[in-house]
């Protein structure tokens, strides 16, 4: 089981069917998991249908559940995510589990801007003359970029 409680998430509404490695997989986008436990019943061998996930630290388990909390479906089901031993639902099981979190910042999205947002002076590569490009420009020894047909620079 998980050494450290507090890096450890529990993950529930997990199909029987969903493999190890394909959890792991998923897991692994927060974070170093560390140990990944499937309890299986003692008489049947079947998965129970929940899991362990340990993190390096209890900062990237806080993250995990953020991140994967309501996000992830595998075979028709929305897995739960909550830190182990935080907000154990009633031996009913009719409450959800509602982790409490501390805030973790995401990091920050890149900004895109627009071209209509940013002012564009384009100056064509090629001499433009009444409207269009001469049929012989590059016959009369112009080239763009300044270079020369056989590789040497044009001073």
């Amino acid at each position: 089981m998980a050494r450290n409680p507090a890096s450890s998430v529990y993950v529930g509404n997990l199909d029987e069917k969903v493999p190890e490695r394909v959890l792991y997989e998923i897991l692994i986008q927060a974070g170093h998991v560390v140990d990944l436990h499937i309890p299986c019943d003692k008489e049947t061998g079947r998965p129970k249908g929940f899991a362990f996930a340990e993190y390096e630290t209890d900062a990237i388990a806080q993250y995990a559940v953020r991140l994967f909390s309501g996000l992830v479906r595998l075979n028709g089901k929305t897995l739960k995510f909550a830190l182990s031993g935080q907000d154990k639902p009633s031996s009913n099981g009719n409450n959800p589990v509602m982790p409490k979190l501390n805030p973790i910042p995401l990091p920050k999205q890149p900004q895109f801007v627009h071209s209509s947002d940013t002012l564009v002076s384009h100056k064509p590569a090629y001499p433009v003359v009444n409207g269009g490009i001469p049929h012989n420009v590059f016959s009369q020894g112009y080239h763009p970029y300044n270079v020369h047909p056989q590789g040497e620079a044009i001073s």
